[in-house]
């Protein structure tokens, strides 16, 4: 009886999903892409090319065995909508974009009198493959997944059938070192996901640049095409993870007006390149966007905050360990690692502008340097707590779009006097801040 219920949903879904593909239809009329879809309910969505932010073309597995891919077209704003056509050959995909890309007439002038100039194309190599996916950010994402599955372990196996299994495993793995053992399982298989992850999602790795856009192609299994057009872009952002920083390496990062295929709504621009090599890079692809400014940092009365801010949130995690986890007396060694962060975020602070740029450094963990035009700042503040004023400190952000949501980027514990002037800056008619 379970296996007919099986079949019989599988032919329902299946005839279904056929009815569905036949009832759905797609135009482009006078600059607009209407779609109409629906076996019962029929479904009207029509997006206008004005609205429209980015189209992608992506191919899974199963579609690029029969040549096919689908289109993801979205809009921008608050109350952004989009719409997928699934399942049309490469060419027909290409000719929509290009559809809703231009004017009919605009199409016609550029094949008759503007040929197009031959465009850069930046590939990553295998080798810098292997390094991004060896130093991914993604390791702390696959750490908290693998240690919450490891766990809830014990809903599973009782403990002492796990403390025997390691006891005949490896007859050495009692107390510290059956600890051990489990940190060590966690890391590394936690490792190898964020390894695998970044692999599968970058291999292929292209870049090229347009006139007006930047089409970015990655992927093993699942091929994802992304056009990002110059004018969407708000900010970029230089990221040095943790890994990466003792290597010279980085990831160049956009933030764009609409969406982002990337946690927080930005997209990857290249996703490892040699910190040596950024200024040049930035200045071929991107170049209203240097990084070079005269800038401000923190003064020496803030470095207290900064390492007491890690201090306490260290605590956070120390003294649980220590009160309730065997051996807990040994997680007091996290105050000195705790401290010499706190001594680098200090250390990395900094802030300054270039005529209509400003450059934001900071850190958390990963060191990230900041670019943002003016005319893309959607709110700027400055905020101060009692303990700031005391000491005549203050904390500044400014926001661009980014997504639905937007990106804030900020810093903490300026002087109250420098705090002010960047906020004037991003006023329409502030003006450059000097270095002091």
């Amino acid at each position: 009886m379970l296996l007919y219920s099986i079949l019989g949903g599988i032919v329902v879904f299946g005839v279904m999903g056929v009815v569905g593909w036949l009832r759905f239809t797609y135009q482009v009329v006078d600059d607009e892409l209407r779609i109409k879809q629906g076996i019962f309910v029929r479904k009207n969505l029509y997006m206008s090319k004005d609205r429209i932010q980015v189209i992608d073309i992506s191919a899974g597995v199963i579609q690029r065995i029969f040549g096919l891919v689908s289109v993801e077209v979205k809009t921008a704003g608050s109350t952004s909508k989009e719409a997928k056509i699934s399942a049309i050959e490469r060419s027909e995909a290409n000719r929509i974009k290009q559809l809703l890309r231009n004017s009919a007439e605009e199409l016609k002038i550029e094949e008759t009198d503007h040929p197009e100039a031959p465009n850069k194309v930046y590939r990553l190599g295998m080798k810098d493959l292997v390094i991004a996916a060896c130093t991914s950010g993604s390791f702390g994402i696959a750490l908290s997944i693998v240690g919450g599955a490891f766990s809830q372990v014990d809903q599973i196996i009782d403990e002492e059938q796990m403390v025997q299994f390691f006891e005949t495993a490896v007859p050495a793995s009692v107390g510290v070192s059956l600890i051990l053992s489990i940190i060590i399982a966690v890391v590394v298989i936690s490792w190898l996901l964020s390894f695998l992850g970044t692999f599968i999602k970058y291999f292929d790795f292209q870049l090229t640049v347009k006139d007006d856009e930047l089409l970015i192609q990655r992927g093993l299994f699942e091929q994802t095409q992304l056009t990002i057009p110059f004018n969407r872009i708000q900010a970029i952002q230089i990221k040095e993870e943790l890994l990466r920083q003792p290597f010279g390496y980085a990831s160049l990062i956009l933030e764009s007006a609409g969406y982002g295929d990337e946690q927080a709504n930005s997209t990857i621009l290249f996703p490892l390149l040699k910190l040596g090599r950024m200024h040049d890079f930035i200045e071929d692809v991107i170049p209203d966007y240097q990084t070079k400014a005269e800038g401000v940092s923190p003064p020496p009365v803030a470095l207290r905050r900064y390492l007491l801010r890690m201090v306490w949130a260290s605590l956070v995690v120390i003294i649980p360990l220590w009160l309730w986890v065997p051996y807990g007396i040994y997680s007091w060694i996290l105050l000195a690692p705790a401290l010499i962060l706190g001594f680098m975020q200090y250390r990395d602070a900094r802030i300054g502008t270039k005529g209509d740029r400003l450059v934001l450094r900071s850190r958390m963990l990963s060191r990230t340097t900041a670019v943002v035009k003016k005319h893309r700042v959607q709110a700027a503040a400055t905020k101060q707590n009692p303990f700031q004023r005391r000491l005549d400190l203050t904390s500044y952000a400014l926001t661009v779009a980014s997504g639905n949501s937007g990106r804030t980027f900020s810093l903490r514990d300026l002087s109250e006097t420098a705090g002010t002037k960047f906020l004037e800056w991003s006023s329409a008619s502030g003006r450059e801040v000097q270095a002091e």
